[in-house]
């Protein structure tokens, strides 16, 4: 059972992230930085108080950090205030994650159980790349694994410092809608070879990246409140180019390693960043490409997109209702999606309307963006 050690000068902060990771982690607790204690404590998270950070010695906190980041150990920002907002300050100071307010119990689980299975699984390439007992193939394995991870990671990162509050947890929910539809297709023989389980896997991982280009977004044209005119909305509809762009430069700075699976990964992230807001009749962008010259994995997620935009509160609208927002996408079948799609989700409308709910925004979202399941 993993160890979540606080290091932490309120005395509530704890017992709420307590409350909320459950009996799946022990826990220690510590109420100032004491080298010796907590570097010897044998625990997989520390998770420090931002009020203790700004009074900590520097140096020992940076030793404190640097010491748990080469033993593998991830060392989280958290903080009380709703009205504040510490990211910059836990990436200044060599943290890995932070979990901020309003918590939400699934991204809170989520955001720990990746961060320790991370650095478990950077653990064990470790230990396997030092023992001469691994084979060859191990080798190349991991080390592709490693590599496709760390890119797909400064991605997430990178996004997680774009203060687009409207997003929140669309990122987790447009993940699990492709994978229903994948699933879904999967049954019918026409897809039935191309939908094997490593490619619903990978659809499922690389749908994350697909809004990854709005890091290049002005915030002026991001967040702004109302209508894009149509200078902006040419601005925001570069965002599938930056994306492309961003997946295209980590292929390529990785392509003397990766191979196999790693490269598919990357393909496929490509795929999904450039044409997920190309449409069944040719009229969609960058590429106005047309029926079956949009790669599936874009496909499933303009039907993901769609619904998620409709039926999620954003700054400049309300909630549109299931049944409406299932109209819509009904009607745009042969023209703005491909039929097959349509059909697919018309048949998976109610888990759907599940998903949706169990990743209902908190609003305006302070969600940071990351990869869980629905249980």
């Amino acid at each position: 059972m993993p160890v979540a050690t606080f290091v932490t000068t309120c005395s509530d902060l704890p017992n709420r992230l307590m409350g909320l990771l459950g009996d799946e982690f022990q826990f220690a607790r510590y109420s100032s930085l004491d080298e010796s204690a907590i570097v010897s404590t044998d625990h997989h998270l520390l998770i420090l108080d931002v009020g203790l950070i700004k009074s900590a010695d520097s140096a020992l906190l940076g030793k404190i950090i640097s010491s748990h980041d080469e033993q593998g150990i991830p060392v989280f920002l958290t903080w009380a205030d709703e009205e504040a907002d510490y990211r910059e300050l836990a990436i200044n100071t060599g943290c890995c994650d932070y979990l901020a307010p309003p918590f939400i119990p699934s991204v809170v689980n989520s955001k720990c159980k990746t961060h320790i299975s991370l650095a478990q699984l950077k653990r064990d390439y470790s230990a396997n790349n030092k023992s001469v007992s691994s084979t060859a193939v191990e080798y190349v394995e991991a080390k592709e694994l490693l590599a496709v991870q760390d890119a797909a990671i400064l991605c997430l990162a990178t996004i997680a410092r774009v203060r687009d509050h409207s997003t929140g947890n669309h990122i987790l929910r447009t993940q699990h809608y492709v994978k229903a539809l994948a699933e879904h297709l999967r049954k019918s023989p026409e897809y039935c070879d191309e939908l094997d389980s490593e490619t619903i896997d990978l659809f499922y991982k690389t749908s994350a990246l697909h809004d990854i280009g709005k890091v290049g977004i002005p915030d002026s044209v991001l967040q702004k409140p109302g209508e894009l005119t149509p200078e902006e909305y040419a601005v925001m509809k570069t965002h599938t180019e930056l994306g492309f762009q961003a997946v295209h430069s980590a292929r390529l700075l990785l392509e003397r390693e990766s191979s196999g699976r790693a490269a598919k990964f990357l393909e496929i992230a490509q795929q999904v960043t450039l044409s997920h807001h190309e449409r069944w009749d040719g009229c969609g962008y960058p590429q106005g490409l047309k029926g079956e010259e949009i790669p599936l994995v874009a496909r499933l997620m303009a039907v993901a997109d769609v619904y998620d935009a409709m039926i999620s509160r954003r700054p400049y609208k309300s909630a549109m209702d299931h049944n409406y927002v299932t109209s819509v996408i009904s009607g745009g079948s042969g023209t703005h999606f491909d039929p097959t799609v349509v059909s697919a989700f018309l048949d998976l409308q109610d888990m759907f309307d599940r998903i949706s709910f169990k990743l209902e925004d908190v609003f305006p979202s302070t969600a940071d963006m990351t990869l869980h399941s629905i249980s």
